[in-house]
């Protein structure tokens, strides 16, 4: 059974199947450029899939089947204000928007169909596994527009695709293909457009049928490895995994020759 949850806006819509919750952009006729009102409901509903422990996976993605997200909705920037020249460190924890995607300890699988641009990439950045179609495109063209992209967007670009792949995405403002995509470590795996849909179910059905805490300690380490994570909270949730149910339950199961069935705690 599909539950709908309220976002406050009909161009963010958020629902959860079992122990999937899916996050769709939903402004096809503007390519799902991301307004305000978007960011701040995307925040809101990742806020609350990290504290419902029935999800074990988020999936986002973009309607209509041209864009995954164009970017910032351009009609913005006229009040768009930038990031602060001395940012307090609790900017990142409290900030809304694409930000609040690097709280989520649960796996984040983007299912990319189209354009990927600007805000748009900014969220994709943060997901775990990115799976494109082969038309999709992605780039940043804020040289293009004037502005500053987010620090945070370009470390976790770099840590992506590296330094040179990053100058080049950046100061050109071109848009890469998704194979080229996939060369750089962008995109994790390209697959014709009829065959996302399956390709994101398989993955959710792999990633929902592994234990919970091992891919919030997974998540925790990869994060404090590429030196934007806590190292404490990663070696915190690697204790966790060694004293919960769970490991039990996967001895268990080694020893008796079947599928485990954990339950996160």
């Amino acid at each position: 059974m599909v539950q709908t949850v309220e976002t406050g806006t009909d161009k963010l819509i958020a629902e959860v199947e079992g122990a999937v919750g899916r996050i769709v952009f939903n402004n096809p006729e503007r390519h799902n450029a991301i307004t305000t009102d978007m960011f701040a409901a995307l925040a809101t509903v990742v806020d609350a899939y990290e504290q419902d422990a029935k999800i074990r996976v988020v999936v986002v993605s973009g309607a209509g089947g041209r864009a995954f997200a164009s970017g910032a909705d351009i009609g913005n920037l006229d009040s768009a204000r930038g990031p602060s020249r001395n940012p307090s460190p609790d900017d990142a924890r409290t900030s809304r928007g694409p930000a609040a995607l690097g709280r989520l300890t649960k796996p984040l699988i983007a299912a990319v169909d189209g354009y990927c641009l600007g805000g748009g990439l900014l969220v994709a950045l943060h997901a775990d596994l990115l799976v494109a179609t082969d038309r999709s495109k992605f780039g940043i063209p804020a040289a293009r527009l004037g502005v500053g992209y987010p620090i945070e967007g370009v470390e976790q670009l770099v840590g992506r695709v590296g330094d040179a792949n990053a100058a080049r995405i950046l100061m050109t403002g071109d848009q890469v293909g998704a194979e080229e995509a996939a060369s750089m470590g962008l995109a994790h795996k390209v697959v014709p457009v009829d065959e996302l849909d399956d390709e994101v179910e398989q993955l959710c059905s792999r990633l929902v049928a592994n234990a919970p805490l091992t891919l919030r300690a997974v998540k925790l380490s990869i994060a404090s490895a590429a030196g934007r994570g806590d190292r404490q909270a990663a070696l915190d949730a690697i204790a966790d995994c060694w004293a919960s149910e769970d490991f039990a339950e996967g001895r268990a199961a080694f020893s008796e020759h079947r599928e485990p069935r954990f339950q996160g705690r």
